[in-house]
């Protein structure tokens, strides 16, 4: 999957929700379907960095549009205002430590008033993998 990299300003929207717009569909640029989050929401599960400070979180989508959020700690790290562009390098990403920390950032977004028809459950991704060889690893012990 393919690594974005892009620039956006950092704009305050409903609820005071922090976020910067995604110039493209994660669909169409990587081919995944959205995953599942908190109540009717969905999103692209990611990793990358905001202003060179490192997050695990998702693309979501809302209104025909793509947005990632920032909350006060990663807006912190990455000393990014409102109004202000944030430099952005996202990577699609299946591990379990992005989606609990895409379904607490979702929590806070509004919801659409229909969830997405081809938003899948979340599968485990690579972090049940590294789980399973380090209680493997342990029982050798």
């Amino acid at each position: 999957m393919r690594m974005a990299r892009f620039e956006a300003p950092l704009f305050e929207g409903h609820k005071g929700v922090t976020a910067v717009l995604v110039p493209f569909d994660p669909v169409e640029v990587w081919h995944a379907p959205p995953v599942r989050l908190a109540g009717r929401r969905h999103g692209w599960l990611v990793t990358g960095t905001a202003n060179g400070a490192r997050f695990d979180g998702y693309v979501g989508e809302r209104w025909n549009r793509f947005f990632i959020t920032l909350d006060g700690g990663l807006r912190a790290a990455a000393q990014a205002r409102i109004g202000s562009p944030v430099t952005m390098v996202i990577s699609p990403t299946s591990t379990a430590k992005a989606y609990r920390a895409a379904l607490a950032q979702s929590a806070v977004t509004t919801q659409p008033g229909k969830a997405r028809a081809d938003a899948v459950a979340f599968s485990g991704g690579e972090d049940r993998a590294r789980s399973a060889t380090r209680r493997r690893s342990t029982r050798r012990r």
